[in-house]
């Protein structure tokens, strides 16, 4: 909190309005503080009184060159230097000044503080889904690639016929992708602390999901084909094997990329109705797959027993299941 006001006013507003206060900071005070103090002190205080245009920029500043994502909310002139100054300035729609709002960033039309919180979560919402949706797609890209460049190493038929890559670009990752906007926000969303500033939008952690993802299904199709192509060495079943798996494959590690934080469970397995519709659609495209001998022949699948679909399943689960138990071990840490 940065005001004008006297010090042990605006001490007793911030404990009313459920600030935890940390040590109060005057105007004076600043003055005589040089630089290098001043950044120290905005670390350790958090109410500011008496405080001038002019000392809430260097407030503002010292913060930010400290590394901290900076957001000012203000309605008056004198707030207008430290509103453009910060990452983010928000000024009141209704009761803030040309000026005030000519700095913001962002204005609030309504002057309430909640719409602030409600602006966090839905930005981050956004951000976070834009990322699933993007990490799920590129993985599902390297799976694909490593997936046709093991047999080839060992001069061994492909893995799928062009029409089965066709279904699976058209149909299965486009689909789950768009089923990523409609995913709602993670309880935890609003725990987080800021991204940096300079922060790329394909960090690291995006980076290591992307591939960690494309090996995990490359892995479960590679497995599944070299176990169907020695066993039968027909090149239909293969393939059909390398199919089922890959299409289990892509719901399962759907599945895990909805959340990035939070086990799976605790925000439902089927709490989400964009992906329960996608899963049925995908269920039901296999069944007709399966069993029709006319798409049979068109897809270059066949028919499959039940005990076979369950263990492709299975081998699906098990090769995505580290993702979920490792959200478990990260959260109990």
């Amino acid at each position: 909190m940065i005001t004008g006001d006297h010090a042990g006013t605006v001490k007793r507003v911030a404990v009313d309005a459920g600030i935890k206060v940390t040590g109060v900071l005057t105007g004076d005070e600043i003055n005589k503080l040089p630089p290098e103090k001043l950044a120290e002190a905005v670390r350790k205080c958090n109410v500011f009184a008496r405080i001038s245009p002019e000392q809430k920029l260097n407030i503002v500043t010292a913060l930010r060159e400290g590394g901290e994502v900076i957001a000012v909310t203000g309605d008056g002139i004198n707030d207008s230097p430290a509103l453009k100054a910060a990452d983010i300035g928000i000024s009141m729609g209704i009761s803030g000044t040309d000026v005030a709002k000519e700095s913001a960033d962002m204005i609030l039309t309504n002057d309430s503080f909640t719409s602030i919180v409600d602006a966090i979560r839905e930005g981050r919402k956004l951000y976070d889904n834009l990322s699933k949706c993007v990490k799920y797609y590129l993985a599902c890209k390297v799976g694909l690639i490593l997936s046709f460049l093991v047999p080839l190493l060992f001069n061994m038929p492909l893995p799928f016929s062009p029409i089965q890559i066709i279904i699976l670009e058209l149909f299965m990752d486009l689909a789950a992708s768009t089923s990523f906007v409609s995913e709602p926000a993670e309880t935890d969303v609003l725990k987080r602390k800021p991204r940096a500033t300079k922060e790329s939008f394909m960090d690291k952690n995006m980076v290591i999901g992307i591939f960690s993802g494309g090996i995990t299904l490359a892995i479960a199709v590679i497995a599944v084909y070299f176990y169907g192509w020695f066993v039968t060495n027909d090149i239909t079943i293969t393939q059909t094997f390398a199919f089922v798996t890959w299409l289990f494959g892509h719901v399962f590690l759907a599945l895990n990329f909805r959340t990035n934080h939070l086990p799976l469970l605790k925000v439902g397995v089927f709490s989400s109705r964009s992906f329960n519709i996608w899963m049925i659609c995908v269920a039901a495209f296999l069944v007709i797959a399966l069993n029709v001998p006319v798409l049979n022949e068109y897809l270059k699948t066949t028919s499959l027993g039940i005990l076979p679909i369950l263990s492709l399943v299975l081998v699906a689960i098990l090769a995505t299941s580290w993702m979920e138990v490792r959200k478990h071990f990260i959260k109990e840490a």
